[in-house]
């Protein structure tokens, strides 16, 4: 089972091998100019460019590995150029850059996965269930695999015409607002927390009234830590914030409120909180282009892949596999972030 297993997992690896191979190749470069520079190496020639090599010339031969055509005995198996490259487009449908190292990984990939391949075949592996269950498995699980990285790349690029209008319909979360907070701690290190609480309840209430009334939110800061035994109070300046990043209550509370305004007192776990809105804007179509194509793009995505669940519903013996756990909706909302308390 392990030599099935090294063979599956040696196929898997290649496209792995070509993702990392750039980030290897930069690394080398640099050992290797840094090297040279220091007159620690000597200059190597450059390989002759890829281009070069005609389609129909072997780049790998492979002795003692018999192709479909060949008999038993000694025999080679040559890939040529066309061929070699139509499997590494094939593993790289983003259409990226391959660098040198990226090609001699998966030439050795390739030249370890049909080695293993001959092996099992002359011990009579290829033969037995075991095997074709899991060649069975597999071509599934890449057939899947492939299906679900072509709707990502169909779903990539959304026209100019759906982003404008995504921008449109969701102009409200693209809104940027300026605050400013003040806040009381409830609790203390020491003492009767329920006192504490209390007192601290009573200094956000003023410095609610005193907000209102037009007081610099950074003294009354300042005066409520002072009143409560404080030291080190925080910054009142928070910087610029979008809905998602409250939950939906402070949200609507928040963004409903003018420049110049302040929040109702909000109760939470560990402190009661004021917030004052300084300024309030909406981001441009430029500026949020981007995250606007990923969610369009997401959305497609998820929506596709719910439509092909959708279309092959299945029932489970649960006298054999017992209760199923519900798996998680392909369509689950973004969990929006909460701002540090």
């Amino acid at each position: 089972m392990w030599r099935i297993n090294r063979l599956v997992v040696v196929l898997g690896l290649s496209f792995s091998l070509l993702q990392s191979a750039s980030l290897a190749q930069n690394t080398a470069d640099h050992q290797a100019a840094g090297a040279s520079s220091a007159g620690s190496l000597k200059s190597a020639q450059p390989p002759e460019p890829a281009s070069a090599v005609s389609e129909s010339q072997p780049v790998i031969t492979i002795h003692g590995v018999c192709s479909d055509k060949q008999g038993a005995g000694t025999c080679n198996t040559v890939i040529t150029r066309k061929e070699f490259e139509s499997l590494m487009n094939a593993l790289n449908p983003g259409g990226q850059s391959i660098s040198p190292m990226g090609r001699q990984n998966l030439a050795q990939a390739y030249v370890e996965a049909l080695a293993f391949t001959e092996a099992a075949r002359k011990s009579g592996m290829t033969e037995s269930d075991q095997m074709r269950q899991v060649l069975y498995w597999a071509r599934l699980r890449t057939i899947a695999e492939v299906y679900r990285r072509d709707l990502e790349e169909e779903f990539r690029t959304p026209s100019d015409k759906e982003i404008d209008a995504y921008y449109q319909q969701h102009m409200p979360s693209f809104e940027n607002v300026h605050l400013l907070r003040i806040l009381a701690p409830r609790e203390n290190s020491g003492g009767d927390k329920a006192e504490f609480d209390k007192k601290a309840l009573t200094a956000a209430q003023a410095a609610l009234t005193r907000a209102r009334n037009g007081d610099d939110p950074a003294q009354i800061q300042k005066d409520l830590y002072a009143g409560l035994g404080l030291e080190h109070p925080p910054a009142v300046d928070l910087g610029t914030f979008r809905r998602d990043d409250f939950i939906e209550k402070e949200a609507a509370e928040v963004f409903s409120l003018r420049p110049g305004e302040v929040s109702q007192l909000e109760t939470e776990v560990k402190s009661y909180v004021i917030y004052k809105v300084v300024s309030k804007s909406t981001l441009t179509l430029g500026q949020v282009k981007t995250e606007i194509i990923h969610d369009i793009s997401q959305q497609k995505y998820r929506d596709a892949l719910k439509s092909v669940m959708d279309s092959a519903p299945a029932d489970f013996n649960e006298q054999y596999f017992g209760p199923m756990a519900p798996k998680p909706p392909l369509n689950a909302p973004n969990i929006p972030r909460r701002l540090a308390r």
